[in-house]
C-alpha cells in the first residue's frame, strides 16, 4: 500500500513537471501557473530554497552527503524534472509549429488557458484587500507595459544566453510571468525552443548543446538570486504576492486574444528583419467554421485547467486523508 502511494505521488509530480513544461514552451502562458493550480508551487520553492541555502553550501563542503539526501526532497525534484524534460521533447518544436502556421486557434486555446488560470489562482486568496488590489492593478499595468514591447533581436553572444536563462527562469516559475513570452521580446523565441527540442529528442549538434550550457548557468543564477526574495514575500505577504501574480496573468491576456494582426504600416527592419512595432486586436469578421473552431479550442484551452485543478484538489484531498 505504501508502495502504491509513492507510486501515485511520483506519477502525479511527473504530471506537475509536464504540465509546467508545456506551458513554459508557450508564449504568454507561465508554468507557474501550473504548479500553483496543482498545488506545487510552495513545494518547489521551499527545495529551491533549501538547494540554495547556506546551510546546504556547508554540508557540500564538508561531503556530509547523507544529511545532504535527508535535506532535501529530491524524489520531487526528480519526477519533477523527467516531467519536464518530457513535455520538452514532445511537445517544443510542435508549439513552435502552430505558433507559427495555425497562428489564431493555437492562441485561442492558450487564450484559454491563461483565462481559467486567473480563475484558479483566484482561489488561493483568502480575502482581498486593498493592499492586494494594488498590487493586482499596479502588476496588470506592468505586464501589459511588457506586452506591448517591441520584439528585438539581443544576438547570439554567450552572455547573452546567460541573461536570457536568468530572466526566464525567473518568469517561468512565477505564476502570472511567461519566460517564452520574456524569449520573444528578446528575439531568441525560436532559437531556444528548437535547440531545447532537438537536443530533448537526441538530435545533436555543439551549437545547440553549448546554448543550452548556457541557459542552464543563467537559470542556476536567476533562480539563485531570485528564490529566497520569493520564498519571503510568499510567507510574509501572500495574498498580495499572489494578487499581483493574478494581475501579471490579467496584463498578459492582449498579447494571445485569438483575432490579432501585425500593423504593417508600423513594420521596421531590425538587423535586415521585418519586425511589427504595433499589433492590431481584431473581432472576428464573421463566424464562419474557422471562427467556430477557433471558439472551441479557447473552450477546450479553459475546460484543461479547470480538470487540472479538479484532479489536483481530488489528489490532494486523497493525500491529506
Amino acid at each position: 500500500m505504501k508502495l502504491y502511494s509513492k507510486f501515485k505521488e511520483d506519477f502525479y509530480n511527473f504530471l506537475v513537471g509536464f504540465f509546467m513544461g508545456s506551458a513554459n514552451v508557450i508564449p504568454g502562458v507561465s508554468g507557474g501557473t501550473m504548479l500553483f493550480i496543482m498545488g506545487a508551487f510552495n513545494k518547489l520553492v521551499d527545495t529551491l530554497r533549501t538547494i540554495g541555502s547556506l546551510e546546504t553550501v556547508k554540508m557540500v563542503f564538508k561531503g556530509d552527503f547523507k544529511a545532504l539526501y535527508h535535506r532535501i526532497d529530491w524524489r520531487f525534484l526528480l519526477f519533477l524534472v523527467i516531467g519536464v524534460l518530457f513535455s520538452f521533447a514532445t511537445l517544443a518544436k510542435l508549439v513552435v509549429y502552430l505558433l507559427n502556421e495555425h497562428a489564431e486557434p493555437t492562441r485561442a486555446f492558450f487564450f484559454g488557458l491563461i483565462l481559467a488560470s486567473i480563475i484558479t489562482v483566484n482561489h488561493q486568496i483568502k480575502k482581498w484587500t486593498v493592499p492586494a488590489g494594488i498590487s493586482l492593478v499596479a502588476a496588470g499595468i506592468a505586464a501589459f507595459a511588457i506586452i506591448s514591447l517591441v520584439p528585438v533581436n539581443t544576438g547570439n553572444a554567450w552572455y547573452t544566453m546567460i541573461i536570457c536563462g536568468a530572466i526566464s527562469i525567473i518568469a517561468m516559475i512565477l505564476p502570472g510571468l511567461s519566460g517564452s513570452f520574456l524569449l520573444l521580446i528578446l528575439g531568441q523565441y525560436d532559437r531556444v525552443w528548437n535547440a531545447v527540442g532537438n537536443v530533448a529528442r537526441l538530435k545533436l549538434s555543439f551549437d545547440d548543446i553549448s546554448m543550452i550550457v548556457l541557459l542552464i548557468i543563467g537559470c542556476i543564477l536567476g533562480l539563485g538570486a531570485f528564490v529566497h526574495l520569493l520564498n519571503y514575500l510568499m510567507k510574509n505577504f501572500e495574498s498580495i504576492t499572489i494578487a499581483a501574480l493574478i494581475g501579471f496573468m490579467l496584463g498578459s491576456l492582449p498579447r494571445i486574444w485569438p483575432f490579432q494582426h501585425a500593423d504593417l504600416s508600423s513594420i521596421v527592419l531590425q538587423k535586415g528583419k521585418p519586425v511589427a512595432t504595433r499589433i492590431v486586436y481584431d473581432m472576428p469578421q464573421s463566424f464562419d467554421g474557422k471562427t467556430l473552431f477557433t471558439i472551441l479550442c479557447a473552450i477546450a484551452g479553459l475546460g484543461l485547467v479547470m480538470g487540472i485543478e479538479y484532479y489536483a484538489k481530488k489528489v490532494r484531498k486523497n493525500q491529506e486523508q
